[in-house]
């Protein structure tokens, strides 16, 4: 049996505390991919990781390829009276609020993809001057419209940018990474002494998805994280939960000094956040049935659509006994509109033919149902509805 062990503390890990029931596992790019998930808890410092893709070098450089269709295509944050407010647009206004630019900065975007919020950012403010590091090239058309080719590099960092940035930015990257203490450790000698590490990951507890995305390794906890940067000897200055939903920004800083405090972690806080992680898990062995269950309730007349064309949506279509029954699938984000999902069309909600009558409803569920009451062309249909 292979050994794990922890990618934060390195402590060993004990048998799984979630694995899927069937070999066929979700991605964050909503796809299914080969393999069984498990999902382990450390007793040690709080951290959750998933055993990382035993291709996971080749998948990042050839597979993962989140939003490359186009310099504008974006993720939906939120609906504000029925206009989309996209997550480059509040990653940038959060970033603004919590480092407060009032000078010019050396800016390195790891784990960078596209940097759209770093281009969006340099938009506004021409404090900054970026530089991006990923290990794929496939994102450097993206990058030559704002950035001059000295000020990227993919797969190996610079040896000039030791010591060399005011802050290094990672956007939802961390989570992807298998060895993420030893990329902690390269982030913080990048950064100038007093220089700030400005992060935004997924919060496990905030948006329960991230508990089974088969390419997340990591699943960070408050107290996984103050390890993670204390351990890199960086200063936890902040791991907010809500400016964000359902992810945790993270403000550190390099010291200034050779000497930072070691992370202690109580007794306490590791069962707490053990019994969270426990009700994760129990969650999520029971929601495959519960999707099935409610399909065993509708009779051969119902039409069924999914509100969702992402990892939610997704879960519901691989899950029922009969997903042929579906007839679309709904987004309020207009760059999915006209597109297919698992072979189905998106359509917006505005365009929900009359026929159907029953909506499985695949988003987070913490939000679902407030979305669902704001989006006025279901809310005045009588239609099913159906919540994971």
């Amino acid at each position: 049996m292979e050994i794990i062990h922890c990618a934060v503390c390195n402590s060993r890990l004990d048998a799984p505390l979630y694995k899927s029931q069937s070999d066929r596992s979700l991605t964050s790019l909503c796809r299914i991919h080969p393999v069984a998930t498990s999902v382990y808890a450390c007793g040690v410092c709080g951290h959750l990781q998933t055993q990382a893709l035993s291709d996971v070098d080749a998948y990042y450089d050839a597979q993962y390829d989140i939003l490359i269709d186009s310099e504008e295509e974006d993720q939906i944050y939120e609906v504000r009276d029925g206009k989309p407010f996209y997550r480059t647009q509040h990653q940038v206004k959060v970033l603004l609020e919590k480092l407060g630019l009032k000078r010019d900065v050396n800016l390195l975007d790891y784990g960078c993809a596209k940097s759209s919020t770093i281009r969006a950012l340099c938009a506004t403010s021409s404090l900054v001057k970026p530089h991006l590091f990923d290990v794929s090239a496939r994102y450097v058309p993206f990058w030559e419209k704002f950035v001059h080719p000295d000020h990227w590099a993919v797969n190996d960092i610079k040896p000039e940018w030791h010591s060399h940035f005011d802050i290094v930015t990672s956007f939802f990257s961390l989570e992807h990474i298998p060895a993420v203490a030893a990329t902690m450790r390269t982030i913080a000698g990048l950064l100038k002494p007093g220089g700030k590490f400005y992060g935004v990951v997924p919060d496990v507890f905030g948006n329960i998805a991230d508990f089974i995305v088969v390419d997340h390794c990591n699943h960070f906890t408050a107290l996984s994280i103050k390890r993670l940067l204390a351990d890199a000897g960086l200063e936890l200055l902040e791991i907010d939960e809500r400016a964000h939903r359902g992810a945790l920004v993270i403000v550190a800083r390099r010291s200034s000094t050779t000497v930072v405090s070691t992370s202690t972690i109580s007794i306490q806080g590791i069962e707490q956040t053990h019994t969270g992680l426990q009700r994760l898990a129990d969650y999520w062995q029971g929601a495959a049935s519960k999707v099935r269950a409610y399909e065993a309730t509708l009779a051969g007349k119902h039409k069924i659509a999914i509100y969702g064309a992402g990892f939610y949506g997704a879960f519901i279509s691989a899950n029922l006994a009969y997903p042929e029954r579906v007839d679309c699938h709904l987004d309020q984000n207009p760059y999915l509109q006209g597109r297919e999902f698992n072979a189905r069309p998106i359509l917006s909600p505005n365009a929900l033919p009359m026929d159907i009558d029953t909506i499985l409803v695949g988003i987070n569920p913490a939000h679902a149902k407030a979305i669902m009451a704001d989006i006025p062309s279901l809310t005045q249909r009588n239609l099913n509805y159906f919540y994971l």
